[in-house]
């Protein structure tokens, strides 16, 4: 099997991940790796893999801050096992030890002995390096190992629930549910042993559930709807469950990856100062020589905006001495930092070429559109936007008309659904879709995933989102329009709505061609049928196939299912490829693979267009 080819343009952004218990961090990166077709992702501290809760995931050029958002503190949920001790001090270990449980005053007493600053010896299975090798590694082999103490800080140590010990139910053991807030480099496993230790006693954790690191919380992050209630007696059915047979595989699928791409933000100012981390714009006169390493001096940058209203609050920035630095038009440049005399590099950004700028759904959430946008004010059209039809370039126009606006588009990257509920292949790439949006002068998109969240968020609040995050000025919509939980929320709904919040909206007429609507559903059926003239005329130009979703070997690729594609059978098409050259050629598809007779001054090139 030939290599999956690497993802040149890796999204930069932030992803909050709720990771399950029984997959280590390092494998759960897999889905976020997927959902969002990038190969560079690193979170920010390590889950063991029996724990569940938070990661904080940065991807692209971010995971240069890996080690920034590590040092924040971090809040966790753990259920204590009181009276029996494993060699890991977690539900996977081998029990090495038993002792009392310990009575609930006795866990209140050692809560509150257990806060403040403190000296920690952290577990011997964990990933400390010990003459060059791994704590856990030599525990494991049996081998001698001393780590020494080292002072951590213990914000909150609080019981939340008891369980006492129950000898007529075949437990001599007590439980706690403690939720804990900590400085970086704090072992709950640790904490757990050590109160126990305080009255002569062992302990391990059953369960561990991480809920925040530093401004970053577990409830706003992907899948956390598919994490069980944290409870004592969840956590001893699942120990349980390890110490049986495991926990069941898990394999994700579209609705996840749909649930992380919805959670993805891009690095904003906002985000930046969230992350304790000061921000500037790089003057556009200056641009060239931050981007040549010219050196630095205060006079290339500016404050942003942002920061004069929240002033007071630089105090609360974890490093005074580095900055996040942005673009005029609000995309992230890198990181300085200050140095003896000067401002110095940390790392660049180059700066993208496109105009088009790509949200997620959370970044609207968060406000992510640059400030002079929003002062000026966007014109919207909201749709699937499935196959940019001419109905659709009747909508797209409308919004570009208003000149004094930003013109934007929401879409969906697959919002058709079949009965059984999978997706029905798009009639065009949502790489092929913002590449169109962008040449016709858009200049942003808010691209969603369905998912059942979103299906069931209120027509009206998402509306008002716009309204708030953008500034929605103007909205075009179609004639059969309609969104929110069952399709509630249509063109009347909307028209009350612009009549309460002040923006225009236009309900644009339906284009016929060919004697009935233009539809998506008429563009996929025209090129199932091979009747690419009725699509190029649904189109406004000819049908494209993204070849840049498949892997072609010895120029046969397998098909991927994600975009319709004509019938098995042999067509006359016209073939772009990576380095620019086009060539007529033929193609045949059959039995789900698809073939060119590409002539030999094209190896070594990778098609990139199709179009039949």
């Amino acid at each position: 099997m030939p290599k999956k080819k690497k993802n040149p343009e890796n999204p930069s952004g932030v992803i909050l991940y709720a990771k399950r218990s029984g997959i280590t961090s390092f494998s759960s990166l897999w889905s976020v790796k997927k959902a969002i077709d990038c190969d560079k992702v690193g979170h920010t501290g390590t889950l063991d893999s029996f724990a569940e809760g938070l990661l904080v995931v940065l991807s692209g050029s971010l995971t240069h801050l890996v080690s920034h958002v590590t040092s924040f503190r971090k809040k966790y949920l753990a259920v204590i096992c009181f009276g029996t001790e494993t060699d890991t001090l977690d539900p996977v270990g081998k029990v090495t030890g038993e002792g009392k449980p310990l009575s609930e005053d006795e866990v209140r007493a050692a809560c509150s002995r257990f806060t403040g600053a403190l000296l920690q010896v952290p577990p011997v299975f964990s990933a400390l390096h010990v003459d060059g090798q791994r704590a856990s590694d030599l525990a494991r082999k049996g081998g001698e190992v001393e780590l020494e103490s080292r002072q951590i800080f213990i914000y909150k140590n609080e019981l939340l629930a008891y369980k006492p010990a129950d000898e007529g139910a075949g437990s001599r053991n007590s439980y706690a549910l403690v939720e804990v807030e900590c400085s970086k480099g704090t072992y709950i496993r640790a904490l757990a042993r050590d109160m126990a230790a305080l009255f002569g006693s062992v302990a391990h954790l059953s369960a561990l559930r991480r809920t925040q690191v530093g401004p970053f919380s577990l409830d706003d992050a992907a899948c956390f709807s598919l994490l069980d209630d944290f409870t004592i007696e969840n956590a001893i059915t699942k120990e349980n469950l390890m110490r049986q047979d495991g926990l069941p595989p898990q394999k994700d699928g579209e609705e996840v990856f749909a649930d992380i791409r919805n959670h993805f933000l891009t690095f904003t100012p906002r985000l930046a100062f969230s992350c304790g981390l000061r921000a500037e714009c790089i003057k556009a006169e200056w641009e060239k020589a931050y981007l040549n390493g010219r050196p630095l001096s205060a006079k290339m940058f500016a404050p942003l905006a942002l920061y004069d209203s929240v002033a007071e609050d630089f105090k609360t920035c974890e490093s005074q001495d580095e900055r996040a630095v942005f673009y005029e038009g609000g995309q992230f440049a890198g990181m300085t930092r200050i140095g003896a005399t000067r401002p110095e590099y940390s790392f660049v950004v180059p700066k993208k070429a496109g105009r088009l700028r790509v949200y997620s759904w959370a970044d609207i959430l968060e406000e992510a559109l640059p400030d002079a946008w929003k002062e000026k004010g966007c014109a919207l059209s909201v749709g699937s936007f499935d196959a940019l039809h001419r109905g659709h370039l009747a909508l797209i126009d409308a919004v570009l008309a208003q000149k004094k606006l930003v013109p934007g588009i929401v879409l969906f990257r697959r919002s058709f659904k079949g009965e059984d509920g999978s997706f029905l292949p798009s009639a065009l790439s949502l790489k092929q879709r913002l590449e169109f949006l962008e040449d016709r002068g858009v200049s942003f998109a808010v691209v969603l995933d369905f998912s059942p969240a979103l299906a069931r968020t209120d027509g009206s609040f998402f509306f008002e989102t716009l309204i708030r995050a953008c500034r929605l000025r103007y909205l075009a919509e179609g004639q059969d329009f309609r969104c929110g939980w069952k399709g509630s929320f249509g063109k009347d709904e909307i028209a009350s709505l612009a009549g309460r919040e002040g923006f225009s909206f236009d309900v644009i007429g339906d284009v016929e061609v060919a004697g009935a609507r233009a539809s998506s559903s008429r563009v996929r059926a025209a090129v199932t049928s091979a009747d690419f003239a009725l699509a190029a005329e649904l189109l406004g130009r000819p049908f494209a196939y993204d070849g840049r979703r498949l892997r072609f070997v010895k120029g046969s690729a397998r098909l991927a299912g994600q975009q319709v594609c004509p019938p098995d059978g042999e067509y006359a098409v016209e073939v772009v490829l990576d380095s620019g050259q086009e060539f007529n050629c033929q193609c045949r598809i059959q039995d789900g693979s698809l073939s060119l007779l590409l002539p030999p001054e094209a190896s070594g090139s990778e098609p990139v267009s199709i179009r039949f």
